[in-house]
């Protein structure tokens, strides 16, 4: 598989947009792809469209121009024929899966095809919990399908004794939400205490301050109370009261931190 041929799953493509290359035209939407077991292969899809879907065509992998984000483009010429439905074709989806040996894995819920010729690479089932296989998606190669009937699957036995994870499980996710969790509840706290901690260091600071500048300024008090009761004693002596100096308070490293 190219770099090119990126897979798409079966459930992304439905109720896409179906337009018509040549005239622009909407044709419906995606309603169902048919698959076909045996090979594996996506060989067409049907699209509704109307009231309720009640107007329903059918093209052929083959007329598709091209798979994009928000719609299918299709080659619809005049002389082109609406494909039949075959029997051969079975959806799978929500097949249960079986092992030759007579367990039940779980069910096929999707599964993954390249774009470009609708060929499935893996089909996607939830497992049951058998052989301590926990919840979630997991992968099945195509060729580990032996039989495929109208409500079940045979699958080898060695091809999910140890199956690649493909999603996570809902306790899975919830497990790692807490972890999450309780990280960033973890992380706040400690914000919170720094803060709280440069906050005090900070009042403190200023508490220092504010109490510095009393005591000069009571010191300052007390020598002019003392030149005024000199000069009630001495009146021929003139009044050596010099002007009070600007008292200027450096700040503190804990101020600089607010």
């Amino acid at each position: 598989m190219s770099a090119e041929q990126k897979l798409t799953k079966q459930t992304e493509l439905l109720n896409r947009l179906v337009i018509d290359r040549r005239t622009a035209d909407e044709v419906g939407r995606v309603d169902q792809l048919w698959l076909v077991p045996q090979s594996h292969l996506v060989m067409g899809f049907s699209c509704k469209s109307g009231f309720l879907g009640k107007n329903k065509r059918a093209f052929t992998w083959a007329q598709i121009e091209s798979i994009g984000a928000d719609s299918i483009m299709v080659n619809t010429s005049p002389d082109a024929i609406d494909p039949e439905k075959s029997d051969a074709i079975i959806s799978l989806i929500s097949h249960e899966v079986w092992t030759e040996s007579g367990n039940k894995v779980g069910k096929i819920v999707d599964y993954l095809l390249i774009p470009q010729t609708g060929t499935v690479v893996y089909y996607l089932f939830s497992s049951s919990g058998w052989r301590g296989v926990m919840e979630g998606i997991y992968l099945l190669p195509p060729e580990a399908v032996s039989s495929a009937g109208s409500k079940r699957v045979i699958v080898k036995d060695d091809a999910v004794l140890n199956p690649h994870q493909y999603a996570a499980g809902l306790t899975e996710k919830v497990g790692q939400a807490a972890e999450y969790l309780q990280e960033d509840y973890e992380k706040t706290v400690d914000h919170w205490e720094n803060l709280k901690r440069r906050t005090q260091a900070g009042t403190e600071g200023v508490k220092r301050g504010a109490q510095q500048l009393a005591e000069e300024l009571q010191e300052r008090a007390q020598e002019v109370q003392a030149q005024v009761q000199t000069r009630r004693h001495n009146p021929s002596e003139p009044a050596a009261i010099e002007p009070a100096e600007e008292v200027t308070i450096q700040p503190s490293k804990e101020q600089d931190i607010l």
